[in-house]
């Protein structure tokens, strides 16, 4: 059955529909998807919905056909075509997901790069989003399973997914949930909170560049009393989850930086 004459609005956004209702059989939906891209493909909509559908393809080829050249190829063109399709968040979900195929293929070189650069570009344009965190998180365990050592570029990105984290926390917590907060408080824990002096938290904190990320409004800076007060917070739990096999109560001390925190904003 050839597609409908409609405009191409109509029909990108019915196919999304009809991914996310997952009424109908993927084979099915598959087939129906490229052939809508054969049609869109050589003047590609300058639309977020181009951008959506790319991604859902490829994600159909991936999850439920199992054909992973396919689903790469979609993928890219999602990553490729952001100046076009303009939806950013699609580029970074794309890239994320071409780094797990890569991961199922056992090619960690690659899907270590796929995840970065799918961090990089989410932090550069402001995509506060777990598909951005995820893929952080992603190109942070490869990267150490293969180097066993953290470099520059993997310390920003680590800087940068803790600075959206808490904004997060604090802005959209709803947008976090417990495997990925778990996650980041892992590698916080590793990284950054200071073994012999808690107290040194904030000064090791901002010690570690970039100092801002883009956020809806403005930026977020590592100094702004509310990420401190996050940084604190998200300590505590990191601590009492990830610690508690270095003694009773790893969490204390930096509940009191967080209460000595709103004590001091509230004295302001």
């Amino acid at each position: 059955m050839s597609l409908p004459d409609a405009a191409p609005e109509a029909l990108l956004e019915a196919f999304l529909s009809a991914h996310a209702s997952r009424e109908s059989l993927p084979l099915v939906l598959f087939t129906r998807g490229e052939e809508l891209h054969r049609r869109l493909a050589d003047q590609p909509p300058g639309i977020p919905a181009w951008g959506r559908f790319l991604v859902a393809l490829g994600s159909l080829a991936a999850n439920d056909l199992d054909d992973h050249a396919a689903a790469s190829r979609y993928f890219l063109a999602a990553l490729t075509g952001v100046a076009t399709h303009g939806d950013h968040e699609a580029a970074v979900a794309a890239g994320f997901n071409q780094g797990v195929l890569q991961e199922k293929r056992g090619a960690k070189d690659h899907a270590l790069a796929a995840y970065r650069a799918a961090a990089k570009e989410g932090f550069r344009l402001g995509v506060l989003s777990p598909v951005t965190l995820r893929s952080a998180v992603r190109a942070a365990y490869l990267h150490f399973d293969r180097d066993d050592r953290i470099n520059e570029e993997q310390a920003q990105l680590a800087k940068q997914s803790w600075l959206a984290w808490f904004w997060l926390r604090r802005h959209q917590p709803a947008a976090l949930d417990g495997e990925l907060r778990s996650h980041l408080g892992r590698q916080l824990c590793g990284l950054l909170l200071p073994e012999d002096d808690p107290g040194a938290l904030a000064e090791e904190w901002r010690l570690w560049p970039p100092h801002q990320i883009p956020v809806p409004g403005g930026v977020w800076t590592d100094g702004d009393p509310l990420c401190l007060r996050e940084l604190f917070a998200a300590a505590a739990e990191a601590a009492d989850e990830h610690l508690r096999d270095e003694g009773p109560d790893p969490a204390a001390p930096y509940r009191l930086l967080l209460a000595a925190a709103i004590a001091a904003g509230s004295q302001d």
